[in-house]
């Protein structure tokens, strides 16, 4: 039984990603859009302060989140736009499988392409705030904010993907339900960033809003599974 079920959540996870091989249609969107917010926020921050270049790379770790944030809910629409351009839903409905592989195998496949977005972030950032956002536990807390992001956005895409307004609607409603994750994490990578750059980083400093995010995954993950079927079957 496990073996069939996870053969169906790969199966999902290949077929998002041989289309995004095909296409590049959701990496290239994201990564467009935050490259031009990046650049558009770096001058901007540069005209407003002048020559006191710290306090722009101070408040450069909550822009790279807000950058992930909004990147991502471009690529979690596209991804189940062409699910839904493509009748995905109605033959998941008539396939004998769990619906949760589904949920499983797209939060698999979209947090895979915004780590990818992630990586390129971390590079950007590095170069153009000139901070070590490279380090190991900057990269875990991107990971995880990344997952648990996924894990909520997953199911209220599924949710809002039938509507004429779902641009509008994602956003409105994914955001707002995001804050316990984006509060803590944004905390984390701004306090280690900072403290690393002064030689004083340890895990002692953000070892409470890593915990939370973590939990913040756990709790998405086990709600997007235990509702999910009733989701899509709506």
């Amino acid at each position: 039984m496990m073996k069939e079920y996870w053969a169906a959540v790969w199966a999902v996870v290949w077929k998002d990603l041989r289309i995004e091989g095909r296409t590049r249609q959701t990496i290239s969107v994201m990564v467009m859009f935050s490259l031009a917010t990046i650049i558009m926020f770096n001058f901007a921050l540069g005209m407003a302060i002048g020559i006191d270049l710290d306090i722009g790379r101070n408040v450069s770790p909550a822009l790279l989140w807000a950058v992930v944030l909004l990147a991502a809910v471009l690529g979690l629409n596209r991804s189940l736009a062409l699910d839904r351009e493509n009748q995905v839903f109605d033959a998941l409905l008539i396939a004998p499988v769990s619906r949760t592989a589904f949920y499983v195998g797209k939060v698999i496949s979209i947090t895979l392409f915004t780590l990818l977005l992630d990586a390129i972030l971390v590079v950007l950032f590095t170069v153009f705030f000139n901070r070590p956002f490279y380090l190991p536990l900057v990269l875990l807390v991107l990971a995880l904010g990344t997952l648990g992001y996924v894990a909520a956005g997953v199911l209220i895409t599924s949710m809002t993907i039938q509507t004429r307004t779902r641009e509008v609607l994602l956003p409105v409603l994914l955001l707002p339900l995001s804050l316990p994750l984006v509060l803590p994490a944004a905390m984390a990578t701004t306090t280690y960033v900072s403290s690393a750059v002064l030689g004083e980083a340890s895990w002692a400093q953000v070892q409470a809003p890593v915990l939370l995010v973590m939990a913040y995954d756990l709790l998405m993950l086990g709600a997007g599974f235990l509702t999910y079927p009733f989701v899509v079957e709506s």
